[in-house]
This record gives C-alpha cells, structure tokens and sequence, in this order.
C-alpha cells in the first residue's frame, strides 16, 4: 500500500535509531572511506549533470527524462524501420510513454539509460525477430525485463511479440537463437555465466502468450497492439507506489461499494488517518477499473492545489481536461463557469473520477458537487482525513435514481494487515518479498512499533537497507537491535519524530536539495533544478539517488518530482520551526510578501517564490536588495522596478513569467545566473528587458517557452555560454535573429510548434556545437539554411510530417556525422541533392511518403547505411548504383506503386540484406540473384508478378501476394521456414487506379489455370491464408501455432491433430462457412476470433476449450447461443459485437443475468486477481466525426493530418479503410461507424467521385443527416477541388458519374448526384484559400462547437 505521515515517522526513527548505532561502529576509518567515495561520486556527478544538460529540453519536448510506461526492445535492422517505428509512434500517440533504445548512444551512457528505462517501465514489450538473439544489447534487455518482472510482484508485465519468428525459436527449442547464442560464445566477450541467464531469459519470455503479429496490415497491426496495451498497461492508470503490497480484501469491499456493473451515480469516500494508504487504495481501484469508463480523472493532492489564489479553479480545468478536451477547459474563467462546464459536459458520459486528499467540503461541492452533474454508471470515489466532509449533500433534489444510494457511501482504512505491513517491509527492508531468516523476529518487532502504518513501515524499511549495505552480519544486527531499541523509547505517535530521524541522516548538501523540493519542486522537471544544485556544488544526482533510495521522493511521471504529502509538510515543517535559518525558503506569498515589504536584510533567504493573487503587485529593486544570497527567485504576474545593478549576484535561476508589456526594471546583472526561464510571459518584440539584462558567461539555459506573443527572438549577443535554447510553441514566431552564430556552445535547440517560422537563418549553420535541432511539425514552408552540411556535430535530422518543406540544402553532405535522416511525409520534397553520398555516418535513411521520384547515383556512396526505406513513394527506378550498399541490411519499397524491373538484378549485390519487401508494387518479376543471398525475410506483391526465381534457402518469412500462384516455386523446400503467407488478389483487393482497366481480365485469366496445392513445410510456426481455395492440408504442421484464414471460400474449416499446439485462431470474412469440425481438439488455443462469418450457425467444441483466454465474436448473424463456458477457467476476455441474435451466456460465473448489446459491440473483462465472478464492461464509445476520403488523393496529406490534430484534441473519429469496404456495398463496420457518428467530414479530392464506396458513403451521411433532426452535421472540405465540381457543373465529377451510369443501378447513380449537390451547398472548407493549419483549427472549431451543440440538446 502507499505510505502516509504515519510511516514516515516510523521510517525516520529507524533512520535515527540506525544512525546512531553506525555512528559505533564505523569511527574514523569509516567517515575516511564516506569522504572517498563522495569524491568518487562526484566524477559520476559530473557525467550525470552533463547528461541532464544535454536532455534540458526534456522539460518541454524530449521524452528522454520521462519515467515511462513501455520499454521497446527490438532488433533495429529487422524491425526499426518498420513495424518498430510505427508501433512506436501508434503507442506515443495514445498517450503511452515508450522508451526506444538508441543505437546512437555511447556504451555507458546507453547502459545507464536502459537500466533507467526497464526500472521505470511497467509494460516490457520485447519484439523477437530472426536477428535478436545475435544482439547482446537485446539479450541483455530480456534479462532484465525477466529479473524486474519476477520482483515486481505482478506488477510488470512482459508482452512478447514474435515478429517472423516463433515461441520454440525463443523458448531455443529450434536452432535459430540457438546458432546466435552459440556464436556470441566463440566471440569469447560473454562470460559463460552471462550466456546461461540470457538462455534462461529468452525461455522464460518464450513461454509467456504474446502475439504472432507478423504480415497483418500495417494499421491492423498497431491498432490492435496499441489496444491490447492500454487494456493491459491501462493508459490512464496513475503512478502507484513502489513495491507495492495489495489488500484484496479491501478492494472487494471498495468493489461491493462501487458496484460498477449497476447503474446510478455512486460517491464512495474512504478515509482515515494520514499516511495510512488511502490515496494508494484509490489509485489501485482507478487503475484496475479505468479502462471500463468512457473518461476517466485522477485528481491528486486537492488540499495542497487548491491553496493558493485560483487554486480550485486550475482543479476544474483538470477535471475537464480530463474528461472533456484542454480546449473546453480553457473556456472556463471563473469557479462558477467550472461548474456550469462540469454539469454541462459529463452530464452524457460515463465518467471515473478520484479526488484525493479533500480538506473542505468546498472543494467537493466545486469539482462534483451533485449527483445530477454526471450520467448514470458513473463512480466517484474521494480520499480525506476528515470523515466529515463525506456527509456533504450530493443527492440532486430530484426524484430518486434506480440502484443510486443516498449520499456517499463510506469506507475507513485501518491499519495494515499485519501479514501485509511484513511484505512491505521486507520489500524495503530487502528489496525481496521475504525475510531474512536472521531478521525475521526482529522485522515483526520493528513493523508492530510503528503501528502498521505503510509509510513509516516504507522509511524504515528503506533506511534499513542503505544503512546496511556496506555492513558485516553482526554490525547489521547491531544497526536492527538499536534501531528497535530506539522505537521502543516511547509510544509512537508522531510521523515528524520518524522522519526527523531520516533528515537528521542526510549530509548538508543532501538536506538543502530535499528542502528544496519540498518547498518548491514538487512535480517539477528535475532538469532545471539540477543544473541550479549543481552550480551551487550540492552534488545532486547522488543527493536525488540517496533521497530516493530512502523513500523520501520518487522520480515520476516525465522525469518529475514526487514526494508524499506528509513528507512535503515535515520538510516546510523544517523550514519554518526546525531550520536554523529563518525564512530561507518563501513559498507562501503572504510571507514572502511581508519579508519583501520590510525591506530589512536577510542573508538566510535562498529561495523565494511569489504568485500574484490577482492585485497589481510590484517588487523594488531596494527590496530584493535585503536578500543578497538568493539563489533560485520565481515571480509570476509580478512587476518589477528600480536599479538592480550588481544585485542578487548569487542567483543561479530566475523565473518570471511577465504578463506586462511596460517594463520598469533596469540593469539587470546577475553575476552567476544559469537558467533564465521567461516562459509563459506576454513579451513582445519590442520588450525592453533585452536591453536590460547583462548576462555573465554562466548562462546555460534560456527557456521563452510559450511566450506565443514574440515573433522575432532577442539578440542573442549577451547569451554566449548557452547550451540550450528552448523557443518550443512560440506559435507566433517568425524570424531567429541572426545573433544566434554566436552560440558556438550551443548544444539543444528547441524549435517545435513554432508554427509560423518559417526558414531557419544562415547563421545557424555556424554552431559547431550542435548536436540536436527539435524542429516544428507543421505546415508553414520551412526553409533550411544553404550551408546546413556546415553542421559538423549534428547526430540526426528528423524531418517527418513537414508537407511544406520543399528541398534539402545541396550542402547536407557536410554534417559529417548525421546517422539518421528522416523525411517521411515530407511531401513538398521532389529530389535528394547528389550530396547526400558524402554523409558517410549515415546508417538509416527514410522517405517513406515523400515526394522523392528518384534517387541520385550518389546513394551508393553510403557504405554504413543499413536501412533504406522508399515505401508509399512515386520511384520508378531502384538506382543502378544500390549494389554499392555494402552494409544493407534492409530495403523497403512497400507500397510503392510505380517501380519498374529496372536495375533489380543489383539487389543480388546486397551480401548483407536481411528484409526485402516488395509488397503492393508493380514489379513483374524478381531477380534470380536473390536466391543467393542470406534473406531471412521476403515480402512480394503485385498483380503484374509474372517471374518469382528460386527463392534463398534461408527464409524464415515469406509473404507472396499473387494473382496466379502457379508462378511461384514450392515453399516446401526452405527448410528454415516459420512464417508463411499467401494471398490471392481477387477483384475486392484494393489497387491503383491506373491498372483498373486490365485488372479484371487478369484476375479471369488466372483463375482459368489450375492453382497448385502445396505441400506446407512442417515447420510452420504461422501460417496466413488469404483468398486462398481450397485450403492446404494442415495434418503435417504439429508446429503450427497461429492460423489465420480470412475472405477463403470455405463451407467448413478441417481441423484435425497436427493442430493441437495451436495458439491462435483468426477465421474472417468466410461467408460460405458453415461449421468448424474438431474445433474441440485444440486444447492449447488461447485466442479465438471469428468476424463475419455469415453463414455459421453454431460453434461446436468451444466449450471445451480449456486454455482460451481471449474470445470474439462479430458480425454472425445466425449465432443465437454460445455453448456452456463453465469449463473457461482462464478465459478473460469476451468481445462481442454485432451478433443480433446472440443469447445471455450461460456457464460463466457473473454472466448468467448479463443483458448483451447484440447489436453494438460490448468488451468484458475479468479481473481474475480481485473476484473470478467480477466481470466489468466497456462499450466502445461512439465516434464525433466519420472521415470520408479517397485515399490515394489525400491520405499522406490532409486526411492523416486532420486525424491525428483531432486523436490529440480527445476527439474520437473513424476513418474509412478499403479492408472494410465490400465489393457489393458498404461494410458492416463502416455502416456502423455512420450510424453511430455525429459528424461526417468528406474530403472531396479529384478522384472522389470515382469510387463507388466514398459516394455510397456520402449518401449515407446525407440520409443519416436528414433523420437525425438537426443532431447530425456535415463539414466538407474541398481539398484539391472547386465547389462548382462538386455541384456537377463541370466535367471532373460528371465525367466519373457517367462512368458508374453503366455499372451500376440509376436510382442508386441518382441518389449519389443529389448527395454531391446538396453537401456542395453546406457550409464547409476550401483548402486552397487557407493553409493546412488554419483549416485544422477551424475544422477542429467547428466540432468542439458541433458537439457542444449536441451535448446542450442531450
């Protein structure tokens, strides 16, 4: 359980009794050796805070300090440029914080790293590719993940994904990893021991389910991992306390009290004396049930946020921003308005919400005040210490609400279990879930004097451990008796007496950072504050680690301060009563106002912090005067005047966010100034501070953040020791002065959303010092300086999603030491300059989606570049010169349409290539070279595919693609095979437009030849079949444990006993099917899932499934009753959607009187760790908007844009994809999609009218529209088109609908031409008379304002 006052208490008695005791035993010799290894330390204190240095910008942007929630591993040259790289983005972009491990890093700082991200991860997902076990870093990985998730109680979590290989392979039941392992052996770097606990990692991991992810599409692939993450890692879970100890009998009772499966809206308060672990109780209830509610908030630490002037206020924008959208909550100005927003927009959504720590009952009235604020089903639970704010009046005086109970519902926490209060000690005390035998009595002895409460158990516990490392046995027992001695001197009352104890323990410096935090960086990035410690020699990084390690703070959420609120106020507790010096630390504005006023001088004061109240306040230069030794000063909304002309030479950081132009302050030097933070003040162009401020050489960070009203950058003359500059959502920012040459330590720049900059200068070009630019993503033109290349120490250049840059300088071949270069999405990027062949670090280069149609020669320069992505490109041509890529290890050109056989016999020259994909291309043939090279992976798709040679004997992944599968060679003979796909194109398969007009009559001609059966190799670990009849035999694959068989038409699915092993099961969209005999024989089948299948009646066998874990089913029409589960004791996951005739589910405990949703889609879990009977559901929420798009016109533009400005404004929206169109009509999950969305956006591009989907898609959107009664919008946006095309009164569209005149139904064509003219008529969005931002903002606008319109009239 958390820890509270109480326990800390506790600990710091233990620290105190402890360090008496060591004090005995360690004399001289010991102090000498303390003072050594502080010297030490502080060569590693130097690394450390040069690190911090460099990650400064993490403050704003850099994900590089954050604590994260996922750790990726995964072997770069199979999977990065890829699957890696995408999943990485699809988690990043559900709010999940992964950490992706760097090539780029230097050993020792990779190390530190790693070890930093897998001890803050909560979800490791490994990604298994044929190259990973040769990787040392990737074994390595693994075995950490096994070690931290063994020691985590339940807690960590490894998801495995096996990407073109199997679990046998990673389990070393095949010779793949094992011939890895074996090699790394005779390298003779790995001791023989090390070798043995990566085998042993890679089997544990092995035998853990994951997922066999390998050949889906792309947006299936992510899509559904990202869901199956957040299920699992629950990504609106919030942060609990380390080694953490459940008490399931408490969240049974907090579970009965909540009881989510009924409805009404419930309050449950749970109180208690402090430090007794009521927030970490609510913390577990809301991680475990979050995912079950359509929004979700947990508000932390309410009695000390609403203390200062607006406090309360900045709550409710929490709330809504929570529940709503940040743009919803940014209209509230007042505590009145908050209230009229919380009732107006939760009143439809069922909502989560934990308010933790309430002192008032203001405070509840003001963020849930009343039941008839929320929607039925929602739960919000309170934590205080003070019992009597639970009899606030929350029943709305209206008439009474079926299974809502009067007023709140009351839980106190007692006391810890004894047995619990144990574990959590010896998880401090021995960073193990037991005792030592010899401390064993002593452990129960020392838990029984503090009371049991879980944060003095913590302290304790941890102190014990710090004090003891460095302890013989006997010394160690001596620290445990006069520590226990000690507790025992008095009855224990006081947390303070405990935590006095650990202070008392600090060194000087180590006291002076934790009164720091406590007064004032609590939930504060720690980068600034360790660049301040540093330059004040307080050695920070050992002072952090010691504090940490004595549970006194945590490092959390992005890299930021935490510290528990009764240790918070025992260190202000220190400041005001204990500390020799009085007020050298002013957080409370009332006293530091009345210090100031009295203008008497004070050489205690260090730290100062002063929020306005809302009066006009001032500060004079006279006054500050009296306080010569401060070091850090934050001032907000607060004016300054007077001369302050060598004053404050001992401040290291300034912080004033100015909300005034007029400046009446003049020469400002501060002597030993380091990190001057303007962010977030009103400062214009012509502010006249730049003129005032002399800075010293010791500046190191100069952050103008979000000061959104400059447009042009100060001279930067003055500002010579910068290493880092942050100009980040400088949203009105349009020129760099050229001043910035003279930064020549420069390290960081940090330009992202400066929205409107629109070139970088010359000049910048100058800053030999420059590792990392973090440019803006956005869709201004950004021109890059000519003498770029000049950038000696720039490390990578990440241009992605920049549609407006239109050229890469010809100097880029200069930046000498450029690893990586990326331009995806770079659309306005025609060519590569012929210089790119002298970047001869370069090691990836991607322009996946550019505009690029050619590669110049120059490319086979680049003898380090391992991969090279060309995917969703316009090249025609593979460059005569890629032979020259001698170090290649993966080529992709997926999905780029217009490749000719030209040049190809050069692949044959790559001895290193390891990926070859040619998926969804125009290529006729494959080069019989390939059959000579060490391919592990192989991917090829076309319709034109004429000639596939031999293929190379060392195949682990094949996916072929084909219309005529007679051309392609047996499979069976590649021995090494594990992953193995075949698709038939058929006339619903989605291709280019231009290749139409023969499509047709090649699908007749090839299904006129007689398609081979094969015979499957034996070793199959995966098998897709697509469009594939008749099906293969599977009686020779005992390894199979994946089957997926998808569009086959099929009236039964064969199943006999070579597929007992299997895992997985996918069947969909095989509407002929009818009845899956033997389906019983697959006793180890874990996921079950079947779509679509229109003409299956009943499935037989599923009740005796006894290793199913996951099971859907959707879109069976004819299913009406699910056989008896009772036997289903692992299964905990249903998915049930659009099954219309489908009955209750019998067999399974909680179920029996469930109600289904047989028309929508119902998710139930099981949370098999609190009650097997506990099920708990999650509708998926409807959409805002529906998408409609062609495509192949706008999908790299406009279209993946507004998807992702809205995913990240909370908007929830649906795109259409061509999986899910039929050949016949609309799919059923995009009729679904309409049904249930209010606002329909179609992009009218030049092409579409000539798709049939988009115009049955428009129809629908119309009718749907129509009946809605004004509940439902349309927004179009006219992308590359004039209005007039859309109302047919020109050729573009009527030529196209001419067209569908002969294929289709009149009435229908007719229906599609009054759809056009009449959405032509709406209010909508011509792209061509605003640039891509501003039609973001306004489409974006107009749903807030659409959806505030739907909200008021629900």
């Amino acid at each position: 359980m958390g820890f509270n006052g109480g326990q800390a208490l506790v600990a710091i008695l233990t620290l105190a009794v402890g360090g008496l005791v060591l004090r005995q035993l360690k004399k001289s010799k010991r102090r000498n050796s303390e003072s050594t290894s502080r010297m030490d330390g502080g060569s590693g204190e130097e690394n450390e805070a040069l690190r911090g240095d460099s990650e400064s910008t993490s403050r704003t942007e850099n994900a590089s300090g954050e604590e994260y929630d996922v750790f990726l591993s995964f072997r770069g040259p199979d999977t990065r440029n890829g699957f890696t790289d995408w999943l990485y983005y699809g988690l990043r972009g559900a709010g999940i914080r992964v950490f992706l491990d760097s090539d780029e890093l230097e050993d020792g700082e990779r190390i530190s790293k790693i070890l930093k991200a897998v001890d803050e991860s909560q979800i490791y997902i490994p990604i298994f590719s044929p190259n990973f076990a040769s990787s040392p870093w990737c074994l390595r990985e693994v075995e950490c993940m096994v070690e931290r998730t063994s020691n985590s109680d339940g807690k960590k979590k490894i998801i495995p994904i096996f990407y073109e290989v199997k679990a046998d392979d990673v389990k070393l039941r095949t010779d793949l990893y094992r011939k890895a392992i074996r090699k790394l052996e005779k390298m003779k770097k790995f001791g023989s021991d090390e070798l043995k606990r990566w085998e042993s990692a890679l089997k544990t991991v092995g035998g853990i389910i994951g997922r066999e992810l390998n050949g889906k599409r792309q947006g299936e692939q992510i899509e559904s991992i990202v869901e199956e993450v957040c299920r699992k890692l629950n990504t609106r879970h919030v942060i609990v306390t380390d080694h953490l100890v459940e008490d399931n009998a408490r969240m049974e009772a907090i579970m009965k009290l909540l009881d989510v499966s009924s409805g009404g809206v419930r309050f449950v308060g749970i109180h208690g004396i402090g430090g007794v672990g009521k927030t970490t109780l609510a913390k577990v209830m809301f991680n475990k049930l979050s995912f079950h509610f359509e929004r979700c908030s947990f508000v932390e630490d309410i009695r000390s946020s609403s203390q200062p002037h607006g406090g309360l206020l900045e709550l409710q924008k929490k709330l809504l921003s929570d529940l709503a959208s940040h743009g919803i909550a940014n209209q509230i100005k007042d505590v009145d308005s908050g209230i009229r927003m919380i009732k107006k927009v939760l009143s439809n959504k069922e909502v989560l919400i934990v308010l933790d720590d309430l002192d008032s009952k203001e405070q509840l009235e003001k963020l849930a005040g009343k039941s008839d604020w929320f929607c039925s089903g929602s739960r919000i639970i309170i934590t205080t210490r003070d019992e009597s704010i639970l009899t606030t009046q929350v029943d709305s005086s209206s008439k009474k609400v079926l299974n809502q109970p009067e007023g709140i519902l009351c839980y106190e926490v007692h006391e810890m279990r004894s047995d619990l209060a144990l574990q959590l000690f010896y998880k401090h005390a021995f960073r193990s879930d037991s005792a030592v035998e010899e401390y064993e009595a002593l452990s129960r002895q020392i838990v029984r004097s503090v009371g049991m409460l879980p944060l003095a158990v913590a302290v304790i516990g941890s102190n014990l451990f710090d004090w003891g490392k460095d302890l013989g046995h006997l010394e160690k027992i001596q620290v445990w008796d006069e520590t226990l001695k000690k507790l025992k001197e008095g009855p224990f009352e006081d947390v303070r007496d405990t935590l006095m104890i650990s202070y008392e323990r600090l060194e000087g410096k180590q006291q002076e950072v934790f009164l720091d935090i406590a007064c004032f960086f609590i939930n504060v990035d720690r980068t600034y504050p360790v660049i301040m410690w540093k330059d004040c020699g307080y050695f920070p990084t050992i002072a952090i680690r010691v504090l940490s390690q004595r549970s006194l703070i945590k490092i959390r959420d992005g890299n930021r301060f935490w510290m528990h609120d009764q240790v918070r106020d025992f260190g202000r507790y220190i400041v005001l009563q204990v500390y020799s010096r009085k007020f050298c630390r002013l957080w409370i504005s009332e006293d530091a106002l009345k210090l100031l006023e009295g203008k008497k001088k004070n050489e205690d004061a260090e730290a100062l912090s002063l929020t306005s109240d809302g009066c006009n306040r001032s500060i004079a230069s006279e006054e500050l005067a009296a306080l010569p030794n401060l070091r850090f000063l934050r001032v907000k909304g607060v004016d300054l005047f007077g001369n302050f002309e060598n004053l404050l030479s001992n401040l290291r950081w300034f912080s004033w966010e100015i909300m005034h132009k007029v400046l009446y302050a003049e020469s400002f030097h501060f002597a030993n100034l380091v990190v001057l933070d303007l962010s977030r003040s009103d400062i214009e162009d012509d502010w006249g501070g730049w003129s005032q401020i002399q800075m010293t050489r010791k500046l190191k960070v100069l952050d103008l953040s979000d000061c959104t009203k400059l447009r042009r950058t100060p001279d930067f003359s003055n500002f010579t020791s910068l290493e880092t500059l942050v100009l980040a959502r400088c949203s009105n920012l349009i020129t760099i002065h050229p001043s910035i040459s003279k930064l020549q330590l420069l390290e960081t720049l940090n330009i992202k959303g400066c929205s409107c900059l629109g070139e970088l200068p010359e000049e910048i070009s100058s800053l030999q010092s420059l590792k990392q630019i973090i440019m803006p993503q956005n869709f201004q033109p950004l021109k890059l300086p000519e003498r770029f290349g000049d950038l000696k120490s720039l490390l990578s250049l990440r241009l992605s999603y920049h549609p407006k840059i239109c050229k890469l300088p010809d100097s880029i071949g200069g930046a000498v030491n450029l690893t990586c270069l990326t331009l995806r999405e770079c659309v306005g990027i025609k060519e590569l300059p012929s210089s790119i062949g002298e970047l001869q670090m370069l090691v990836e280069l991607d322009i996946s989606s550019s505009s690029i149609v050619e590669l110049p020669d120059s490319i086979g320069k680049l003898k380090k570049l391992k991969v090279l992505s060309l995917c969703r490109t316009k090249i025609r041509e593979i460059p005569r010169t890629i032979g020259g890529l001698e170090m290649l290890e993966g080529l992709y050109a997926h999905q780029s349409r217009d490749p000719t056989d030209k040049n190809l016999e050069e692949i044959g020259k790559l001895r290193h290539l390891k990926t070859l994909n040619l998926a969804f291309t125009s290529v006729s043939r494959l080069p019989a070279e390939i059959s000579g090279l060490d391919l592990q992976k192989l991917e090829v798709g076309s319709i034109e595919l004429q000639q596939v040679p031999a293929l190379p004997s060392s195949l682990k992944f094949l996916a072929v693609r084909a219309l005529d599968f007679s051309l392609v060679p047996d499979p069976s003979c590649i021995t090494g095979l594990e992953h193995l796909e075949l698709q038939r194109l058929s006339s619903s398969t989605n291709i280019p437009r231009s290749t139409w007009q023969d499509y047709h009559s090649k699908i007749e001609a090839a299904s006129m030849r007689e398609q081979l059966s094969y015979q499957l190799p034996s070793h199959l670990s995966t098998l897709k079949l697509r469009g594939i009849s008749p099906l293969p035999h599977f009686s020779n694959l005992s390894k199979l444990t994946v089957l997926h068989v998808i569009d086959c038409a099929i009236s039964h699915l064969p199943v006999d006993l070579g597929l007992t092993h299997l895992r997985e099961l996918f069947i969909r969209r095989c509407k002929s099917l009818e009845k899956i005999p033997g389906l019983s024989l697959l006793r180890s089948l874990e996921r079950l899932e079947l779509e679509g299948l229109s003409r299956l009646v009943e499935i037989q066998g599923l009740s005796e499934l006894e290793s199913l874990q996951y099971f859907r089913i959707s879109s069976c029409d004819l299913i009406g009753q699910l056989p008896n589960l009772s036997k289903l004791g692992k299964l905990q996951h249903l998915d049930l959607e659009a099954c219309p005739n489908l009955r209750p589910i019998e067999g399974i405990e909680g179920l029996e009187s469930w109600v289904l949703d047989t028309c929508g889609h119902t998710i139930l879990e099981r949370l098999l760790d609190i009650s097997r009977s506990t099920w708990l559901s999650h509708k998926l929420s409807m959409y805002d908007v529906f998408l409609s798009s062609k495509g192949v016109d706008t999908h790299r533009s406009i279209v993946s844009y507004l998807h992702d400005w809205m995913f990240h404004n909370q908007i929830s929206v649906y795109s259409s994809l061509d999986d899910y169109r039929s050949k016949e009509g609309i799919g059923e999950k995009i009729l679904q999609a309409l049904a249930s969305s209010n606002i329909y956006i179609p992009v009218f591009s030049r092409n579409y009218a000539s798709s049939h989907w988009c115009l049955r898609e428009l129809a629908c959107m119309v009718k749907c529209t129509a009946e809605s009664k004004g509940k439902r919008r349309i927004l179009p946006i006219f992308f590359d088109v004039e209005i007039d095309d859309v109302k047919l009164e020109t050729n573009l569209y009527n030529n196209a609908l001419d067209k569908h005149g002969m294929n289709f139904d009149h009435n229908e064509v007719k229906s599609w031409k009054e759809a056009l003219i009449e959405v032509a008529a709406m209010r909508g969005f011509v792209l061509k008379n605003n640039s891509y931002e501003e039609v973001l903002q306004l489409v974006v606008a107009e749903v807030y304002k659409a959806r505030k319109s739907l909200d008021g009239d629900s």
